[in-house]
C-alpha cells in the first residue's frame, strides 16, 4: 500500500473529507488531494497530517505493522 492509499483510507476511516483533514493540519486541500492522487511523495507537513489521523507518521511514509 501507498502512502497515497493509507492517506485516503485512513481519511475514510475517519469520515474526513479533504478540506476537513486541510483545515486540521494547516495546509490546502489541493495539498491533501495532491497526496492521496500520489503526485507529492514525500509531503512536508506529514507530522501534521498523522496527527488528523491519528496515526504514526513513519506508517503513513513508510506503510507496516
Amino acid at each position: 500500500m501507498s502512502l497515497a492509499n493509507r492517506v485516503k483510507t485512513r481519511r475514510l476511516e475517519l469520515n474526513l473529507t479533504q478540506t476537513q483533514v486541510a483545515k486540521i493540519a494547516e495546509t490546502s486541500q489541493q495539498s491533501i488531494e495532491a497526496i492521496e492522487n500520489g503526485k507529492t511523495k514525500k509531503p512536508r507537513n506529514i507530522l501534521g497530517l498523522a496527527k488528523v489521523l491519528q496515526c504514526d507518521p513513519s506508517w503513513l511514509v513508510h506503510g507496516g505493522g
